[in-house]
This record gives structure tokens, sequence and C-alpha cells, in this order.
């Protein structure tokens, strides 16, 4: 693998951030095929810096994978790309290790992009439950999720993005990032988002906006969940919050069509990670039929 070269930003900067001029153009395509017992990684296809571990199998039938990005961060000009095909009755879980890093762009506000595109088939689930995505001072992000379901597939996914590193003294004053979203089951749109996050805008502390906060997170899953499930989710939420003593935030659940939605608006993103893990724990048994086995990963 070819070592990057670094050159220094023109603002003050520690050595652990300098710029490095070479980018990264780095993809990876997995395929899991369900078997008479379990399902399995049939495909692995890598270019650049992204790999996967083994497959673990915690639990019987659904195959866990470690999604691994070796840099960390990502610079300049890079571009990542994750790409997923489940075929019929296949049931995969993937998550990440640690939290993604976009740095700071350039003079030119070269595009930093990460996405994930899914192919799901009938019968078939995914839980793609990554870590946070840290959006330094600066940056010039572009994150997308594009999820193709087929027949009766399922999913529930998040997508957690921090602007800025509060506990480092920085802010959002300058950058952007832009969270796509976009789910469709046989060609038919479910859910199309897009949010763009600028930096030093009105929006970030304005109370239509941000709020002044610097988290921002969504859960979506392909369930219906009638009021009385509703109502035992947010009381569920209400209690934990108020048991493990956490900051203040805003959490938020609403059906829209097809899609439960979760949103999480605060300034923790360990915080926003576990009240999610909570839903998905409640929520699983609906999607599959499978009591909630956490990626031992989490636990480290």
């Amino acid at each position: 693998m070819t070592a990057r070269a670094s050159t220094p930003d023109l603002s003050p900067v520690t050595s652990a951030e300098l710029i490095p001029t070479k980018s990264w153009q780095a993809s990876i395509e997995l395929g899991f095929r369900a078997g008479k017992i379990r399902t399995d990684l049939v495909r692995s296809l890598h270019k650049g810096p992204l790999r996967v571990q083994r497959p673990f199998y915690p639990e019987e039938e659904c195959c866990h994978v470690y999604l691994l990005h070796p840099p960390g961060g990502m610079v300049p000009g890079d571009a990542l790309r994750v790409a997923l095909n489940l075929d019929p009755g296949a049931h995969a879980l993937l998550t990440t290790p640690s939290a993604g890093k976009v740095y700071r762009s350039d003079a030119a506000k070269t595009v930093q992009s990460q996405g994930v595109s899914a192919y799901i088939g009938n019968d078939a689930c995914l839980e793609w439950l990554p870590q946070e995505t840290i959006i330094f001072e600066g940056a010039e992000a572009e994150l997308s999720n594009h999820f193709a379901l087929h027949g009766n597939a399922s999913l529930c996914a998040w997508d957690i993005v921090v602007l800025g590193r509060r506990a480092s003294g920085e802010c959002f004053s300058r950058g952007r990032c832009t969270q796509k979203i976009d789910i469709s089951r046989d060609g038919v749109v479910l859910l199309k988002e897009r949010t763009e996050w600028l930096g030093g805008s009105r929006m970030l502390d304005a109370p239509w906006g941000m709020g002044g906060m610097s988290v921002s997170g969504t859960l979506f899953a392909t369930l219906q969940c009638d009021q009385h499930m509703m109502d035992t989710l947010r009381e569920g939420l209400a209690e934990l919050v108020v048991s493990r003593g956490w900051l203040p935030a805003e959490w938020g659940l609403s059906q829209k069509r097809d899609i439960f939605l979760a949103r999480y608006l605060g300034n923790s993103p360990e915080q926003c990670r576990k009240g999610f893990i909570w839903l998905w724990s409640q929520l699983r048994p609906l999607l599959n039929g499978r009591a909630a086995c956490p990626p031992r990963i989490w636990n480290t």
C-alpha cells in the first residue's frame, strides 16, 4: 500500500491533523447467500483501504460482519463506496469498530464522499448499524445511504452525524455536510430525505434547525408500529434517559408510510448510539422474529 505524503494546512494544526495530498478511491462489494443453516459471506471484493474481518456467528442464522477502514478518516478527494447484495432469505448485520472521520478539506473545497448502497432480496434482512461519522470543521462531506428492497425484504439501519469536535473546542463554523437517505421497495420510493448542514449558517443555532446541538441521528426500519407500540417505545426511551442521567436532548419517534423513524438531536453521539441500540433491541423481534444479539465489538 502506498503511503500518503502529508503537507500542513495554513491554519494551526497538530501533527495528527496534517492533510495528506494523496486521496483514496476505496470500495468494497459484499455478497450474502442463505445456506441450510446460516447466511454465508460468498463474495468480498475490495479496492483500496476497505476491509472486512471474517464473519462472526453469535447467532446461528445471521452473519455478523465488521467493516474496517484502516486510515480511520477521509481527506480531500477521498471516496468510500460500500455495495451490499443480499440474496433471497439472507440475513446480515454489519457494523463498524469505530467512528468514521471526515477531516478538513482544502482551499478548493474538494469533496469527501462516503456511501452505502444495498440490494436486499425477497425475505432477506439487512441490519446496517455503523458507529457515528464525525465531520471536522472545514470538511466538505457527502454522505449517502441507498437501500433497494424487493418482495418481503426488511431493513433496520441508522446514520449518526457529528458536526465538529466540541470536546476539542472545535465547532462547525465552516464547511459543509450533505446527508442523503433513499429507501425503495420494488422500485417504489418509501423514504427519500436530503439534509444539508452549512458551517456557520443560521440553521445550526435556530430552533427550527439544530438548535445549537451538534449531533443528529436517524434510525429507520421497515416496520408499521401501531399507536400502542409507539407509546411503549416512547415511554421506555424516556425511562432510559432518566435512569441513566443522560444529557438533555430531543428524541422523536414517528411512522412515515411503511417506515418507522427515530430521531435524535443533542450533543452526545454515545448517548444517541445507546438509545438507538435500545430501540433496535425492541424492534428486532418485530422486524425478523429474532431477539437482539448485539455485536461483540460494541462491548469493547
